[in-house]
């Protein structure tokens, strides 16, 4: 059976860290407010045991334990139809508050993380909303370059073409075709830095399959099928 491996760096770091796939929980000091998307994971003997216990919840983004009754719960940032939710506030300081640690990269007040799993579009959006994020809205040219040069420009990358090392943006027009928006913001594009003879023109055969907007290295945005398999970016703001 499979056994996980961590521990609990109290002294130095303030950290739980889980062996397996270098998954690193960090005790963070903002307060938890009333959550309404907390899960009862179990009575546990250890922060430890309650970190491997949100570790197997894909869903399960930052987790509390609490010393006194050895409670531990988990908080997800996307309700999921399966689990039980319940309300939890903390009332002590007994609870100890923990997230899974996560590379962001900072840039100009929003914070960003680069999903290296090829996925399509419609996973791309919930692998963001696990942790507590949504796919990149793109505001203006100097994000746009910004975020190609520091998550998309690799050694790996083919110099020839710039459709290699692309990644799925939260822009599409899947609910009226040819009207492209942000899907989190519902906003249409406050500017727009597409590939020539993109996006593919209304009423042509590629327009209708081609609703998702990828970034390419570039920095120049594609419309491409939702059903590709491409990285993703993430954002949020705090």
């Amino acid at each position: 059976m499979f056994r996980l491996s961590c521990w609990f760096l109290v002294a130095l770091l303030f950290s739980v860290q889980c062996i397996q796939r270098q998954i690193l929980y960090s005790r963070l000091d903002t307060q938890v407010t009333n959550s309404p998307a907390a899960v009862f994971l179990g009575d546990v003997d250890s922060v430890v045991h309650c970190a491997g216990l949100c570790y197997g919840d894909d869903n399960c983004a930052e987790f509390l334990y609490n010393q006194t009754d050895r409670q531990c719960i988990g908080l997800h940032c996307l309700k999921k139809g399966s689990y039980s939710y319940q309300y939890v506030v903390p009332a002590s300081d007994q609870k100890l508050y923990f997230g899974k640690e996560i590379n962001w990269v900072e840039y100009s007040g929003h914070y960003y993380f680069y999903g290296e799993q090829n996925v399509t579009w419609t996973d791309a959006k919930l692998e963001c909303q696990k942790i507590c994020a949504y796919l990149v809205e793109i505001e203006t040219i100097e994000e746009s370059d910004w975020l190609a040069a520091t998550f998309l420009m690799k050694d790996s990358c083919s110099l020839f073409t710039q459709k290699h090392c692309t990644a799925w943006t939260g822009g599409n027009d899947i609910d009226t075709e040819g009207l492209f928006v942000w899907d989190r913001s519902n906003t249409t594009f406050g500017f727009t830095n597409w590939t020539p003879n993109n996006p593919s023109p209304v009423g042509s055969s590629d327009a209708v399959t081609r609703d998702c907007v990828d970034l390419f290295r570039n920095g120049k945005w594609n419309d491409r099928q939702c059903s590709h398999l491409n990285p993703f970016i993430c954002e949020k703001t705090s």
